[in-house]
């Protein structure tokens, strides 16, 4: 029996949603290379999704482990009205949060390693590479400092590139209230930036 292949640079939304579907249907009958299919396919975002509340990798990889075996187990209440892929980021950020209630712990700073790491940041000489890494320190603390529903609502769309109605499935609200929470958070963003001197008025 074939594994189904990661989504493809041309795979379309829709059918990039068709295979998850069939991908879920194997994986109901307890096939074990269709779930596997799955979570090769989402594990960054689902990792991204839990760095983003606990700031820490190990951590991350933890809770992305838990979440995948709760998205297996519940299985069979997918019910297919929105995309898989919404539904696992969804369960990532309630399990996310979950974890934060019970532990009480305090999110830290942002671990800016994924932007040193780029292929810009490695080309660039180390002069040019610190000033990116500051600069990106600065940001990210700035996107830490807005209400947790804009700062959620930023790093999905900005930093983990999902649609208007992904962000409403994973955020549990409309996509009027999702577009509200980014404007918000952009404007935020923009002002506290201005203040720190990165930014100027045009």
């Amino acid at each position: 029996m074939t594994t189904a292949e990661p989504e493809k640079k041309g795979q379309s939304p829709v059918e990039g949603t068709q295979e998850d579907l069939l991908l879920v249907e194997r994986a109901r009958q307890r096939d074990q290379q269709a779930f596997e299919s799955l979570v090769r396919r989402y594990r960054n975002e689902v990792y991204a999704m839990c760095h983003h509340f606990v700031r820490n990798r190990e951590e991350a990889w933890d809770l992305s482990q838990e979440v995948f075996v709760k998205a297996y187990r519940a299985l069979d209440r997918f019910r297919g009205d929105s995309g898989f892929k919404s539904w696992l980021m969804r369960i990532a950020a309630n399990h996310a949060k979950d974890h934060l209630k019970r532990r009480r712990l305090d999110t830290v700073a942002f671990d800016d390693s994924h932007r040193v790491d780029s292929p810009a940041s490695s080309m660039a000489g180390p002069d040019r590479g610190m000033e990116l890494k500051e600069l990106g320190r600065v940001i990210d603390q700035a996107v830490q400092s807005l209400p947790k529903k804009h700062q959620t609502a930023f790093m999905l769309r900005e930093y983990e590139g999902l649609s208007y109605q992904e962000m409403a499935g994973v955020m549990g609200c409309s996509v009027g209230t999702v577009m509200s929470r980014l404007f918000h958070a952009r404007h935020k963003l923009q002002d506290i930036l201005k203040r720190l001197g990165v930014t100027e008025d045009a």
